[in-house]
This record gives structure tokens, C-alpha cells and sequence, in this order.
């Protein structure tokens, strides 16, 4: 049947795909848009892909915990795209680079921002947010975007320029 097809190609696209985390704690809807624009509702221990969008529905958070080990608390109304993704050791070809498109955000640097915070970065309509051994948060509401930095630091980078932020 052209379902069961379905189905199994969609299996093979995520076999050949590199897992960047499983689901930690999910409340509400959440979902994992792929580049077919094929969803999946996620919950806890399933795993995601580079390449997909999680969308926290209103009224839903979750925690995910990618394979270098940070995990990234999404708040209600997010959309929160894996763009690339590669952990291994050794670490010359490892790479996060994640896309907040709406909503909002919290995490703590894993072992990828650890070993070269040039591999890690989220990127924003308005600016791409490096660390610097970070915790730290953004949100992007209304067009607006805003960023909190509880520990080590961040940096905000747009075609004006690059402003370092940090505790302070």
C-alpha cells in the first residue's frame, strides 16, 4: 500500500539522518516538523532529527537533551529548528547550529560550545547568538527579540555588527 510506502521511506530518511537528541519531558503538543513538511507528535525518550522544526503548541513546553549532552528547555508557543547538527569525537567536524524562529528558549552549552564555541550557534531573524561557556536564554516575541545570559557569556552578530553580552 502506498501508506505502508510512506511509512517506510519516512523510516529509511530518519535511519540516514543523524539523531541530534532525544525528548527529555514534554507537556502539551509538541510536534516534529521534518524538511517534507511531514509532523510527528514527540514524546518523551523519542528521538529528533537534524533538519526537523520542534513546535511547542500554546499552553506546551518540552526539554530536549541533544547527544552532547545540553539540554534545551522550549517554551510555549516555539518554533525551534535543528539546522545542522554532528556530534563525535574527536571534535574537528562537530557542529550545532539551531534556528529559534518563534517563541522562546533556555539552555546550558553542552560539550560542542565547550570544545570550540565557534561550532555553536543559534540563529534569529535578527541576529546569530554564539556563547562563550554559557547559559542562556532568548526569546523572540512580536518581532522582538530578547536575550538573558545567567552564566559565561553570548554574542549578537547582524550585519551591524557584534555585540558581547554577559552577567551585567
Amino acid at each position: 500500500s502506498s501508506a505502508a510506502s510512506d511509512v517506510y521511506k519516512r523510516q529509511n530518511f530518519a535511519a540516514e539522518q543523524e539523531i541530534a537528541g532525544r525528548v527529555v519531558a514534554v507537556n502539551g503538543q509538541v510536534d516534529a516538523i521534518d524538511s517534507t513538511g511531514s509532523s510527528r507528535q514527540l514524546r518523551r525518550r523519542d528521538p529528533f532529527y537534524a533538519g526537523e522544526i520542534i513546535v511547542t503548541q500554546p499552553a506546551a513546553f518540552a526539554q530536549i537533551r541533544m547527544t552532547d549532552s545540553p539540554i534545551v528547555s522550549l517554551k510555549e508557543s516555539t518554533q525551534f529548528e535543528i539546522l545542522a547538527y554532528s556530534y563525535e569525537n574527536p571534535a574537528q567536524e562537530d557542529i550545532s547550529t539551531m534556528r529559534l524562529i518563534e517563541g522562546g528558549f533556555r539552555t546550558i552549552t553542552g560539550q560542542i560550545g565547550g570544545q570550540d564555541s565557534d561550532a555553536y550557534s543559534i540563529e534569529t531573524e535578527f541576529a546569530t547568538i554564539g556563547i562563550r561557556g554559557t547559559d542562556h536564554e532568548g526569546v523572540l516575541v512580536s518581532g522582538v527579540l530578547f536575550t538573558g545570559v545567567y552564566d559565561g557569556g553570548t554574542s549578537l552578530e547582524n550585519n551591524a555588527g557584534v555585540l558581547d553580552l554577559g552577567i551585567g
